[in-house]
């Protein structure tokens, strides 16, 4: 049962930095976007990037603090999944909001993409691959 109760505050942990991260996304893509300073193609990517790094900063000092890796593996391990998350709900989101119609769809458009992207490659892959506790290999 301990096991069980660890994943799951691991688990809301990582929503938690995940919503941080959202929060600065959104609030920094939509701004953007709204104030007339950036198309909502740029504003997005820009979004993208500093959720990204607000993900990682979090995750890394507070969610799975103890892998056993030092800083650069982790930030390796996690560009090559933020890249992947980039491509999703960048990509995702401009061409879907390109797909319904323009402008007025963007910010369902982009909370739907999102949340697809979170739940099915980001936590997983951060998980069991990016923060993944460093195994000690045992010599013969």
């Amino acid at each position: 049962m301990g096991k069980i109760k660890h994943e799951l505050w691991t688990f809301a942990k990582a929503e938690m930095s995940a919503s941080a991260a959202s929060c600065v996304d959104f609030g920094l893509a939509i701004s953007l976007t709204y104030l007339g300073l950036l198309t909502y193609g740029y504003a997005n990517i820009i979004g993208v990037v500093c959720g990204g790094l607000t993900n990682f900063t979090l995750n890394s000092h507070y969610v799975f603090s103890k892998t056993g890796r030092g800083k650069k593996a982790l930030a390796e391990r996690y560009l090559v999944v933020w890249i992947g998350s980039m491509l999703l709900n960048g990509g995702g989101t401009n061409l879907l909001t390109w797909l319904a119609g323009g402008k007025s769809y963007f910010v369902i458009v982009k909370c739907l993409v999102a949340l697809a992207v979170a739940f099915g490659f980001n936590y997983p892959l951060q998980r069991g691959w990016v923060f993944r506790q460093k195994t000690m290999v045992k010599d013969n």
